[in-house]
């Protein structure tokens, strides 16, 4: 019984200690993330929230059912760009008279890409009224995200390409109806929309 009391303390002492330490390391994570300057942002929400996932599983309709939602104003940002579906909806948005603007990695769709899928992608918007740039002022320009009417969040792994639709494993998640959110990724939008070049078609 001995024994057993003092491996009682000895585990409740681990414990205290571990919990000490725990609280030690979160004050250093805290202390870091305010050397560094970097911030969160906290938003509360009521409304709906939509999850999809690829490969078929109805990642690809939700982002067109975020888009075709749209009645005023359409913001994405994008790292690969050459999905013939998504661009379709863009236009066909485009064509209802919403205002689409998008910024999308350089060196992915410009430089490294062979297909030529995106260069068509962008020059269709340009040529539709859309106001489309390119990125360059940061390694990858990795954001997948969809903003519709200043009030709808698409965001996720997905990217805007058949093989996010169809082969890779990715997930998406719609926000709907949540205007603060939507102000701080519009924030975000503008920012890196800003440090872009505008997108020139050939034709």
């Amino acid at each position: 019984m001995k024994r057993l009391k003092l491996g009682a303390a000895a585990l409740a002492c681990c414990l205290l200690s571990s919990m000490a330490s725990a609280a030690n390391w979160m004050n250093v994570a805290e202390k870091a993330v305010q050397s560094f300057g970097d911030r969160t942002t906290t938003i509360q929400h009521q409304g709906a929230i939509e999850v999809g996932f690829s490969p078929r599983e109805g990642a690809e309709k939700l982002v067109l059912k975020a888009i075709n939602s749209a009645r005023s104003e359409i913001r994405v940002m994008s790292y690969s760009f050459t999905s013939a579906t998504v661009t379709e909806a863009l236009l066909s948005a485009r064509h209802r008279g919403v205002d689409v603007a998008l910024v999308a990695d350089h060196k992915n769709n410009l430089i490294d890409d062979k297909s030529g899928k995106p260069r068509a992608a962008f020059s269709a918007l340009v040529n539709a009224g859309c106001r489309v740039r390119t990125i360059s002022a940061y390694p990858i320009f990795h954001d997948k995200t969809v903003v519709v009417d200043r009030e709808t969040v698409q965001t996720g792994s997905f990217n805007f390409s058949d093989a996010a639709a169809n082969r890779n494993s990715e997930n998406v998640i719609v926000i709907w109806k949540n205007p603060d959110l939507a102000k701080t990724y519009l924030s975000h939008w503008q920012d890196r929309f800003d440090r872009g070049q505008d997108y020139r078609p050939n034709y």
